[in-house]
């Protein structure tokens, strides 16, 4: 359902989008009002200089040439100058817009991001955009669509205007009082039908804007799918070829949806074209009745005439112009709405406390959690302390919740019940920005950026070579980076430029050096050996203990013969704590642990061939 703007509504979106500046406010009003006034000038000094020269007044006719002249050289320089600031201050929106973006999505609950919903809107928003043009697009429609209207109520006036010069002296009844009823009548029933088809005709352009959307999603991660080097394997591998290939084929027929919209809207465009010309007639008719009648000169024939079939073809304009705007704002709105959405909804000002001994306690005390929108529990009354410098890792079955206690504990998402506190004070409490900086993690879920490696390890930081140097070489890196065409500068990915595919395991090692090199006192490792071979897993285990020093870890893994390095391991089940323990303890309870060691346990002592 097409939402329909409010010249208030566009008045306020062009004001918030261009930030507000009070001289671009002035700009459009001026600016509208000049360009709409030009050619109905015109009008005004074209009758006049008529007149003047049907009366043999050359030098008067003169004189108002020269007047005209100067009149619409500073009418121009106004509007242009105008329309140059409007332009000005349209063009970095768009920048300006994204910029926002930004900023809004780094404040604002994460689980809001993560929500399927937004991430569909999101993809809506870029469809669109794509088909219709972005933010600026919307800009310049709206500015346009305000010099249409000012030039309608320019017209509007002459129409007034030509009304009261009535002389029922010289007039009959019929060109007094017969002929404008009917054309009253015949204005308002082409503005009916042109509101009408014009209705009709956006509805279907809306219908085929969206098809041309799917289309251009579509499209886009067909071409993705065919481009990009991770998908290449697959493609080959499952002889999918000839299928994508036929399915991007089918994006060639676009042409056909617009071609029916266009056919449709030259239907739609007729019946108010014709109307529009019957009106011309009868328009043409009450003017020349009224010159025979000597209510109006001859010169002022050619300019009423022009001033309403203007009117005319500038509402038919507008309408067109109206209906394009309202389809944009469909999802140029979305910008709007997610910019003005809450922040946090409790951020939190307390400072965190700087302790060269990394003595930060955090325990969780009766949390229970559900992700929005669903009814069941994920985590289920967990009580749970990480002690300071303790290695504990979290296990369980798929789904037991180990990484949303990690998200959790982090501050990604916020417990439905229960609290999380750090050295006894609430989290919530804390400053959100300083509070994260306590947390170097590693998910399963990592990204790297395509840019240089360097800036990868330091995320954001100041690249300290020695440093930087040093968690590589923990990481088992080292050797790898020197072999690179430019070593630590060496850029990632083709994205950008050039640049070197890392295999999956050196990936997950530059996740690690990453969070290592961030130095924080809490480090988080879920699942960090997934994609590493045998000896680097091993070598990755024995040196854990090396990599994580003095700092409190917490290591998520499904494979248990990992955890034997920690000091505590924290069996979960269905979002509770069942076991906890170290290693031997909870082998020798025979309990959920001991079944999943025993279970996998096969895999290394022949059970399988």
């Amino acid at each position: 359902m097409v939402q329909y703007m409010t010249i208030r509504e566009m008045w306020h979106y062009m004001v918030f989008q261009t930030k507000g500046y009070r001289r671009l406010q002035a700009a459009i009003v001026l600016g509208a009002l000049t360009a709409a006034a030009v050619p109905y000038l015109n009008s005004v000094f074209y009758a006049r200089i008529l007149d003047l020269l049907l009366l043999s007044r050359y030098q008067a006719a003169v004189s108002a040439v020269v007047l005209m002249t100067g009149s619409l050289l500073v009418l121009n320089l106004v509007a242009r100058g105008c329309e140059r600031m409007v332009f000005h201050y349209c063009e970095p929106c768009e920048a300006e817009v994204k910029k926002r973006m930004a900023q809004k999505a780094f404040s604002m609950e994460y689980e809001s991001i993560d929500r399927t919903e937004t991430l569909a809107v999101f993809r809506r928003v870029r469809a669109g955009e794509q088909g219709m043009g972005g933010v600026q697009k919307q800009l310049l429609e709206i500015w346009q669509f305000f010099k249409e209207l000012a030039g309608i109520a320019f017209a509007a006036g002459f129409l007034l205007v030509l009304f009261s010069r009535t002389d029922r002296a010289k007039e009959s009844a019929a060109v007094s009082f017969l002929l404008p009823a009917v054309m009253i009548f015949s204005i308002c029933a082409v503005l009916v039908l042109s509101s009408f088809f014009s209705r009709k005709d956006g509805e279907f352009r809306v219908e085929t804007e969206l098809k041309n959307e799917h289309i251009n999603t579509l499209s886009a991660y067909l071409i993705g799918l065919i481009e990009r080097e991770s998908y290449a394997k697959s493609v080959r591998l499952f002889g999918l070829k000839d299928y994508l290939y036929k399915k991007y084929l089918q994006f060639q027929n676009i042409g056909a949806i617009y071609t029916e919209e266009g056919c449709h809207s030259g239907k739609c465009q007729m019946v108010p074209a014709f109307a529009t010309q019957m009106l011309a007639a009868v328009t043409y008719i009450y003017i020349a009745a009224k010159a025979l009648a000597g209510s109006i000169t001859i010169g002022e024939v050619t300019m009423y005439a022009g001033a309403v079939i203007a009117m005319i073809a500038g509402i038919q304009a507008l309408l067109n112009r109206y209906q394009t705007i309202n389809y944009m704002n469909e999802y140029l709105n979305t910008y709007e709405e997610f910019i003005t959405s809450p922040n946090m909804h409790y951020d939190g000002t307390l400072p965190i406390e700087k302790r060269d001994d990394n003595e930060y306690l955090l325990e969780f005390s009766h949390v229970s959690f559900r992700y929005p929108g669903t009814e069941q529990d994920i985590l289920k009354d967990v009580s749970l302390t990480f002690h300071i410098g303790e290695k504990l890792a979290l296990v369980g079955v798929n789904g037991a919740g180990k990484t949303t206690l990690i998200k959790l504990l982090c501050r990604l998402y916020e417990p439905t019940e229960g609290e999380i506190r750090l050295n006894g004070i609430n989290i919530e409490k804390y400053d959100y920005e300083e509070y994260v900086q306590i947390f170097s993690v590693v998910f399963q879920d990592f990204k790297l950026y395509d840019f240089p490696l360097e800036e990868n390890v330091a995320s954001g930081m100041q690249v300290d070579n020695e440093k930087l140097w040093k968690v590589l070489g923990q990481t088992g890196l080292r050797e790898c980076v020197e072999k690179m065409p430019d070593q630590q500068k060496t850029l990632l990915g083709h994205e950008n430029g050039a640049g070197v595919l890392l295999s999956g395991g050196e990936a997950q090692k530059l996740a690690i050096a990453r969070a290592l090199y961030k130095d924080a006192p809490f480090i988080i490792l879920d699942e960090p050996t997934a994609a590493l071979d045998p000896f680097a897993e091993a070598e990755v285990y024995e040196n854990f203990h090396t990599l994580t020093g003095n700092r409190t870890a917490v290591y998520i893994s499904h494979r248990m013969s990992s955890c034997k390095f920690c000091d505590r391991i924290v069996v979960l089940e269905d979002g509770k704590i069942l076991e906890e323990g170290d290693h031997d303890g909870l082998l020798a309870k025979k309990g959920r642990y001991y079944e999943l060691y025993h279970a996998q346990e096969k895999y290394y002592t022949g059970g399988m061939c």
